[in-house]
């Protein structure tokens, strides 16, 4: 009873740090992309004083786009990606950072056991060989499947399926005449993980970056 206990408080935990991770990439989102959206209306409207008038938000946009191609619209792009962007990648970085953890503590009591024992249920169902792209493709499904429907917890589900979806056929080497393709799945799986569990937001650091340098160029280019 213990046992269970303590996974289900450690599950808690990677349930928090994916909630936690995502939240933080989304506040930062938000934050930037406001300041920058009120700041970029102020220096357009600035810049263009009398001639905007007292027009609207559609006439604004036309008029400041108009006037100043270049700046306004690398600015207005980086304002419109900018929620995209962020639900996208604040996902993919909150996944990274689950993955991490679980492979530091339990990569060999946990994520590798399920692989091995959920590769061994589909293999005993129906040996598979694999030749074409669409063979593995047929072989992939099956796998997520028996990933999705098996008794793990359902973070360790998850992750491991995140992993199998991102393997590409070409990634597998299946040149052998003998080649075991459970044993390629496998290795290929634990292989992706450990290149997922790498979180970094320097790609998401360099967007927000962008945006506020979008500032900088509708503040001194003229076009």
């Amino acid at each position: 009873m213990s046992t269970i206990t303590t996974h289900l408080k450690y599950f808690s935990k990677l349930s928090a740090a994916f909630i936690f991770s995502v939240l933080q990439i989304y506040a930062i989102g938000v934050f930037s992309t406001i300041i920058t959206l009120v700041l970029g209306i102020y220096i357009l409207a600035d810049s263009l004083g009398s001639s905007l008038g007292h027009s609207g938000g559609l006439a604004f946009l036309v008029a400041t786009v108009t006037a100043k191609p270049v700046s306004a619209g690398i600015f207005y792009l980086l304002i419109i990606i900018a929620p995209f962007f962020t639900v996208m990648f604040a996902t993919k970085y909150a996944m990274s950072v689950v993955i991490s953890k679980l492979l530091q503590d339990h990569s060999k009591t946990i994520v590798v056991p399920f692989i091995e024992k959920v590769i061994g249920i589909c293999k005993a169902k129906q040996p598979t060989v694999i030749r074409t792209s669409s063979d593995f493709a047929i072989a992939k499904v099956k796998l997520l499947n028996e990933f999705k429907n098996s008794s793990e917890n359902k973070i360790v589900k998850r992750v491991v399926s995140y992993a199998l979806d991102k393997i590409k056929f070409d990634e597998l080497n299946l040149s052998a005449d003998n080649a075991d393709f459970s044993e390629i799945i496998k290795v290929a799986l634990i292989e992706k993980l450990q290149e997922l569990a790498e979180p970094s937001a320097m790609l998401f650091y360099i967007f927000i970056g962008l945006q506020w340098v979008s500032l900088i160029l509708l503040y001194f280019l003229k076009i």
